[in-house]
């Protein structure tokens, strides 16, 4: 006799040839059911559901600068995309995006981030000299150094020159 498979005579449930046998196994598939039944009907459990976001642009970027100095950078990802729609003419939030995905080594998407706060003000000398750095770092010194002298332009500050002599500094590395 093969004992792998259960044998197709044994009863699931044993129950009582008697009345009240019967009955009390009425009693078990109605409260089963009832149980079932209110199982069903009983209220979801509640989800939070934001309509309206409280937090100002300015709230969800230094949220962001709080979390990346913690080192949660996926946080600070998402507290800056909300600044940005919060306020797209704000090019904060863009310079602290392209910062926290330089600082990740994302190029790509810095300078992704970066020509979209140009997008918005393309006056903007930090956003110009942080792209500037980007595509050095991505060896395009011609573009970089198109946009570090445009930024140098409009503001004569140390770290633009710094950034300028840094990219005239790899040009003749390579």
């Amino acid at each position: 006799m093969n004992r792998n498979f259960l044998e197709p005579n044994i009863p699931i449930f044993h129950h009582s040839s008697s009345p009240a046998g019967s009955k009390a196994m009425l009693r078990i598939l109605a409260v089963i059911a009832l149980i079932t039944i209110q199982a069903c009907a009983m209220p979801k459990i509640p989800q939070i559901i934001v309509i309206d976001d409280p937090l100002t642009a300015e709230q969800h970027n230094d949220l962001g600068v709080a979390y990346e100095e913690k080192g949660d950078f996926a946080l600070a990802e998402k507290e800056y995309e909300k600044a940005i729609k919060k306020n797209r003419e704000w090019v904060i939030p863009y310079l602290n995006l392209g910062h926290l995905y330089y600082r990740q080594d994302k190029l790509d998407q810095a300078e992704r981030a970066l020509r979209e706060g140009l997008r918005v003000k393309g006056d903007h000398p930090d956003l110009l000299n942080n792209l500037a750095w980007v595509l050095m770092e991505k060896g395009q010194y011609e573009q970089a150094t198109a946009l570090i002298d445009k930024a140098i332009a409009i503001e004569d500050k140390e770290e633009y020159r710094d950034t300028r002599q840094e990219i005239l500094e790899r040009l003749k590395e390579k």
